[in-house]
């Protein structure tokens, strides 16, 4: 995403729009290739340049286009794409000070006493005692790009940067592939957003074809929240590239940009491009750990693949984190609140109070449990004393066990 400078936008009343740029365009597409090949790793790794070296050689790059800000738009999305050395575990500080003091005792002795000084003083270190400085970090690795990518996530990045300053989503889907609506939940789920997700009417002679999805989401945005909103509004524009690849798509969102209130609206006919293209690439970490401890735990519940879309009566649909299955028949559904969840967790306890489901489990976040107001709601909540339990960042097996067989 891009830092608020080098945001492009224009306001029109209340609407808001970004500025992209055609990615077919010969001098821009010339300016991308010449900043992927500056930052191309060298065979030879100790030939690698330093990040201070590669700004310099940059800068006259950027600063010399006719769009200064476009250009460095372009060279930090280069930038996020490179990974540079870390220093030595050492305190390079505390080195420099001994050094330095020694130095200046040293030459008070004389100019004999240099060669000892540095044996003693470096004890075996190879010199570069401001390795710890960014500027003198080395390039060792490079996410490849070609140049029309580039200038397509550009595109993208401005209309995810705006993003960072939503109050409120709204987006509307028309597809008829279920597998690309399922993809599209994987990823909201993924970035811990939850959407409250509604099913539109579908005439019958739009599903002529087969099935046909019309589906209203409406996510929370950051400037609605009250706290950690900078790693939430992250989440948020992260989000918006599995958007791109669907069949139809209408994208609504409140900004708060500088103290005004804008409404930016984008359709599929933007021509924005996403990029994901590999969902399993994407899996964390403890979702991969869970599901090999349950296999080995459970012996009966198995996970399901594809969690089925799970219809809470009326119009309202809930995409669970989880789907479990019983070799009975029995399935179960597992929802997850986070910490940014407090209005979606207390509108599904209300919606469970008045029409329980039991093949329904919740599981909250003690970040979000431990709230004061939430604690209240939790504790008087017959359904959640039933079928929901706290947990830590991720749930354990062993507690979605306990709740899969109905203790």
């Amino acid at each position: 995403m891009l830092p608020k400078p080098l945001m492009k936008f224009r306001r029109t009343g209340p609407g808001i729009k970004p500025v992209f740029i055609d990615a077919a365009d010969p001098e821009l597409l010339e300016l991308a290739r010449q900043l992927l090949e500056l930052y191309r790793l060298p065979e030879n790794p100790s030939d690698a340049p330093t990040r201070g070296e590669l700004e310099e050689m940059a800068e006259p790059l950027v600063k010399g286009q006719r769009d200064a800000k476009l250009s460095a738009g372009l060279h930090k999305l280069v930038t996020d794409r490179c990974e540079f050395t870390a220093p030595l575990d050492l305190d390079y500080a505390e080195l420099r000070r001994r050094l330095f003091r020694s130095g200046a005792e040293r030459l008070k002795a004389g100019p004999g006493e240099l060669s000892a000084y540095r044996a003693d003083v470096l004890d075996g270190f190879d010199g570069e005692i401001y390795r710890d400085l960014p500027q003198n970090e080395k390039l060792c690795k490079v996410r490849p790009m070609f140049a029309r990518e580039l200038l397509e996530r550009y595109n993208c990045a401005q209309v995810q940067s705006l993003l960072l300053y939503c109050n409120e989503l709204n987006l509307r889907i028309e597809e008829h592939n279920p597998a690309a609506v399922r993809r599209l939940f994987k990823y909201l789920k993924f970035f811990r957003l939850l959407a409250e997700i509604t099913q539109l009417p579908v005439a019958a002679k739009e599903k002529k074809d087969g099935t046909f999805f019309r589906l209203a989401l409406k996510i929370s945005g950051p400037v609605s929240l009250f706290e950690n909103t900078r790693k939430y509004a992250v989440q948020l524009g992260s989000f918006f590239p599995a958007v791109c690849d669907l069949e139809k798509w209408t994208l609504v969102a409140d900004l708060e940009i500088d103290q005004r209130q804008s409404r930016l609206r984008l359709t599929e006919e933007s021509g924005v491009v996403g990029h994901y293209r590999n969902f399993s690439a994407y899996v964390p970490e403890e979702i991969t750990l869970f599901h090999r401890l349950f296999r080995e735990k459970s012996p009966e519940w198995e996970i399901v693949g594809d969690s089925p879309f799970f219809n809470l009566g009326g119009q309202e649909l809930v995409f669970p984190d989880l789907s479990f299955r019983h070799p009975d028949g029995r399935e179960r559904h597992l929802e997850l609140f986070h910490r940014w969840h407090a209005g979606q967790l207390t509108g599904r306890l209300a919606a469970m109070e008045a029409k329980p489901e039991p093949a329904l489990i919740i599981g909250v976040d003690r970040a979000l449990s431990g709230k004061k107001e939430i604690r209240g709601q939790l504790e008087s909540s017959s359904f959640f004393q039933s079928n929901g339990f706290e947990f830590r960042d991720f749930p354990g097996v062993d507690r979605v066990l306990k709740k899969l067989n109905g203790s």
